[in-house]
């Protein structure tokens, strides 16, 4: 299928639909989309380079509630390297 619009110009419908549908979101709706989205990246992150990686960008988001999870599961990311 053809482009039908310079993407300059495309850019600029497809930003200016996103800034108004978030502008009209809730915040549980922005909350779950967050949710949804955030774990799609930690999923793809695992696809392409394991579960290692994910727990190292976890900690990269944030360090504290990576820790706490962690704990949780009992998980210790330096058993897994040599």
């Amino acid at each position: 299928m053809a482009n039908i619009m310079e993407l300059k110009e495309y850019d600029k419908v497809v930003r200016r639909f996103v800034t108004d549908y978030v502008n009209n979101l809730t915040p549980d709706q922005m909350r779950d989309m967050i949710i949804e989205q955030s774990h799609n990246d930690l999923e793809n992150i695992r696809r392409d380079t394991g579960q290692i990686d994910v727990f190292e960008e976890m900690a990269g988001w944030d360090s504290e509630v990576a820790e706490s999870v962690f704990k949780d599961f009992n998980i210790t990311i330096e058993d897994y390297y040599e």
